[in-house]
């Protein structure tokens, strides 16, 4: 009679019922009319987790190695390759849920993956736009520099004419000064002149012109003649004058002639002029004191106003100085930002390069993982139906020999 036989695939553990099948033939005659044994096929050893055929699994793993826990990734390893040696409807619903949870991982993985790149790229574009906005940032920033530094160097030209100015003006003070003190000297010394001169004319020729002085004493009249005449030698009297007004006055009144008494008289006048032409002098001196006091204070007024403005270029400087180290400062700022841009561009650019390789890669290892899924299928397949065949002959051979 038939049996039902227990077939093991030499890919699989999980059993398969075939049709009845006979042991294959033995040395030795089997008695008339009785079936032999059927023959014990051992079953084959559970797939190894380190066999190289399952290498597109392992990979697969490896690339989900940061998503998944170690102990996850052991368990894995193990269950895979019995899981995609058998069939799918022969499989084990724990079998099943292990395939179907590690391509919902897979397709997890990827769309985190997808999502990182599409971020790295995002902010690779807002970084282009921070950059271009920088950029005129930066142009304007340089041309402010630039303007101020030019405001500055003017400012400060400005502030070294005032300065000069400045030095100028007080130079023209002191020389207004001397001038004004020159003119007072002049006045004091003309006044002093004067005095003088009036007080010793006052002194000596009344009594020389009177002729007071007693003949005993004509040593000391002839001495006050002398200092007459050294007087009546700053006049503007003609030189026949100053010869006969000392001869003149050495006779009394009585004694003097006609002529006599016109040269005592004509230089009495002459006296009387350089002491007008003295205080002429005087007074040209004090209206050139009042000119030169004036040009004092001119030069004064002219100081005070180039202070003023030396004052103010200072202040224009050490203001444009200020707005200019402040473009400095913020042109420095933003050359630096820019550099930034170029390390953290650069660093966003390998980032988004990272990512896409690793997409690739876990692409790469998703399409090998299919294949594997495919050939392992394939092979079942053909195993299978090559035990099929094997099974059917030993079949048609069990049949012949009950039959006979």
């Amino acid at each position: 009679r038939e049996r039902a036989i227990c077939l093991y695939s030499p890919l699989t553990s999980v059993p398969r019922t075939l049709a009845p099948a006979m042991a294959p033939k033995r040395t030795a005659q089997s008695p008339k009319g009785k079936a032999g044994r059927p023959a014990k096929f051992a079953k084959s050893a559970p797939p190894c987790p380190v066999d190289a055929k399952y290498a597109a699994a392992f990979d697969l793993l490896a690339e989900l190695s940061s998503e998944l826990p170690p102990s996850c990734i052991d368990m894995l390893t193990s269950v895979l390759p019995h899981a995609l040696e058998t069939f799918k409807e022969h499989r084990h619903g724990f079998q099943e849920s292990v395939l179907t949870s590690l391509g919902e991982v897979c397709n997890k993985e990827q769309a985190q993956r997808e999502t990182r790149i599409a971020v790295g790229e995002a902010k690779v574009s807002a970084l282009e736009l921070e950059k271009a906005g920088a950029s005129e940032k930066l142009d304007a920033a340089k041309a402010s520099e630039a303007a101020l530094c030019a405001q500055k160097q003017a400012a400060e030209a400005c502030v070294a004419s005032a300065v000069g100015a400045v030095d100028l003006a007080a130079a023209g003070i002191a020389q207004a000064k001397q001038v004004a003190a020159d003119a007072e000297a002049t006045a004091e010394g003309f006044t002093k002149e004067k005095e003088e001169f009036d007080a010793k004319i006052q002194e000596l020729l009344p009594p020389l012109k009177d002729g007071t002085w007693a003949k005993k004493d004509w040593r000391q009249r002839q001495k006050a003649i002398a200092q007459l005449m050294g007087l009546f030698a700053k006049t503007r009297a003609p030189e026949t004058l100053k010869v006969s007004l000392p001869l003149a006055l050495k006779d009394v009144p009585d004694a003097r002639g006609a002529f006599a008494g016109k040269t005592v008289e004509e230089g009495g006048k002459a006296l009387k002029e350089h002491s007008a032409e003295l205080e002429q002098a005087i007074e040209a001196s004090k209206l050139k004191v009042a000119e030169r006091l004036e040009d004092v204070s001119s030069a004064a007024a002219l100081a005070n106003e180039a202070s003023e403005s030396c004052d103010a270029a200072q202040e224009e400087y050490i203001t444009k100085g200020n707005q200019w180290l402040e473009a400095e400062e913020a042109l420095a700022s933003i050359n630096k930002l820019m550099v930034n841009f170029l390390g953290e561009g650069k660093r966003l650019a390998l980032e988004v390069e990272e990512a896409k390789t690793a997409l690739q890669a876990l692409l790469r290892a998703i399409e090998k993982f299919k294949l594997l899924t495919d050939t392992l299928v394939a092979e079942l397949v053909v195993d299978n139906i090559a035990t099929l065949t094997e099974a059917s002959l030993i079949v048609e051979a069990c049949i012949s020999e009950v039959s006979l």
